[in-house]
Parts: C-alpha cells; sequence; structure tokens
C-alpha cells in the first residue's frame, strides 16, 4: 500500500488510474522539491472512481449526471443568501471553467446510493496500514471527506484538499451527517486538515474553516490561468508544505 493516497476531482471519466499518477506524481514531486523532498512512485496510489460517470453502451450504463439540474440548484442557493449577484454571470463563469460539470457529478455523487457507495469504495481499496496523508482534489474532496468520516479507525493523520466545493451551503447541505447551518463533522481520524484555495477558482470560493467541527487551515494559492487544474495547486510549495507535515508526523 502507500503513504500518501490521492483522489481526483470530476471530469476524469476517460482516464484511469496509471494516466492520473503520471500526472500527480510529478507535480506533487515539485511542491516537495521547494522544501528539499521527495516521493517515491510506489508511494503514492490513485483511488481512482472516474469510470463510474463513463458511459457504457454495451451494458447500458449511463451515469445520472444532470449539468442544468446542478446550475438550477446553485444559482437557487446563491440568489436566496444573496440577492444582488448576477445569477447569469454566475452561470456563464461556472460553465466557463467547466465548474457546472464538477457540481453536476458532485450532486450525483450526493443523491445517488449506488455510485456514492462505489466511489467510497474505490477510497477503501487504496488506504492501507501505511497511508498517513490523503491528497484530494474538487469532486474528490467531498468523497474522501465522507469517507474518511466513516473510518476513525485508519492510521490517516493528514487531509490536503484542493479547490473543494465543500465549503458551499448545497454541497454542505446533502453530505451525511451536515445540515448545511451549523458545523459538519470532523472527518474522523485526521489530525491536519490543510484547504489549499485558488485565488480565482470558482469551485472554492468559501473558506472551509467556518464550517466544520475542528482546525480546518485555509490557504490561498495562485494557479495562473488554470485555476481549477490539480498540477498547479500540487506543485506549489504551500501544498508541498502540507505534504511534508504529513510525511514527517
Amino acid at each position: 500500500m502507500a503513504r500518501v493516497v490521492m483522489v481526483h476531482g470530476a471530469g476524469n471519466a476517460l482516464w484511469g488510474p496509471a494516466s492520473i499518477h503520471a500526472k500527480w506524481y510529478p507535480a506533487a514531486l515539485d511542491g516537495l522539491s521547494w522544501h528539499g523532498r521527495r516521493l517515491e512512485p510506489a508511494d503514492v496510489r490513485v483511488a481512482f472512481y472516474g469510470d463510474l460517470y463513463r458511459p457504457d453502451p454495451e451494458r447500458g450504463y449511463d451515469p445520472p449526471v444532470d449539468a442544468a439540474s446542478a446550475l438550477a440548484k446553485v444559482t437557487a442557493v446563491v440568489g436566496a443568501i444573496d440577492p444582488t449577484v448576477d445569477l447569469d454571470e454566475l452561470v456563464k463563469t461556472l460553465h466557463e471553467q467547466h465548474v457546472d460539470k464538477m457540481l453536476a457529478q458532485a450532486l450525483a455523487y450526493l443523491a445517488d446510493p449506488g455510485l456514492h457507495a462505489a466511489a467510497q469504495a474505490r477510497i477503501e481499496a487504496a488506504v492501507g496500514t501505511d497511508t498517513r496523508v490523503v491528497v484530494a482534489h474538487s469532486l474528490g474532496t467531498i468523497i474522501a471527506y465522507e469517507t474518511l468520516c466513516r473510518h476513525p479507525e485508519w492510521p490517516v493523520t493528514d487531509f490536503i484538499t484542493m479547490g473543494s466545493p465543500l465549503g458551499g451551503a448545497v454541497i454542505r447541505s446533502a453530505l451525511a451527517g451536515g445540515s448545511g447551518t451549523g458545523p459538519a463533522p470532523w472527518p474522523g481520524p485526521v489530525v491536519r486538515w490543510t484547504n489549499i484555495r485558488g485565488s480565482a477558482d470558482p469551485a472554492c470560493l468559501d473558506l472551509l474553516a467556518p464550517h466544520f467541527d475542528g482546525p480546518v487551515v485555509d490557504h490561498r494559492v495562485d494557479n495562473g490561468h488554470r485555476v481549477h487544474d490539480p498540477e498547479p495547486y500540487l506543485n506549489n510549495p504551500t501544498t508541498g508544505r502540507a505534504l511534508l507535515a504529513g510525511l514527517d508526523a
């Protein structure tokens, strides 16, 4: 098993665990290199669930993803919270940054019991007795969070979230054990939770610290024009420092 388990985000239906590893592992090395450290490839394992969102015409499988419905739910909540928000501009931004697809996959995961269980099972299969750090991006932060909540017995000490929508009211209200108003439960065995937010990433406009029952540490980084992509998150010195803390714990 691996010391670090990485959980990808939405939009990876056409990839696989080896291809995700090939992109994420070098980026994580770059993040650690700022601090004079490295990881071996075998230290990192990808919990891959992207295929659960890939249609399969041979067996008639069509994942329950509805981007239009997801956008409608998000804009309704945002409009209720702040009537001054230009909802048309919000929808345009979410669509241009492909965040609408992330939201659709997230809401499908939260609403469909079969998809919910299958995605969590992929993380359960990847985490072993030597796993200390779980690094998750985008939709993966939701799945990893809920899975960690279910496994307080795991040896995981550090949770690193990147581009996470967990702070949004729509997502929090749908989380297992969450109400959308009070603090959501702490993720099981985690000692340190580091949340990395892109300064221009529309998927993670909300801080996480106010919404969870424990000390989430929020950081902000600049991902340039790749506002929601995992690689700029991973190769950042801030993420590298958080990963190093987990490896040295």
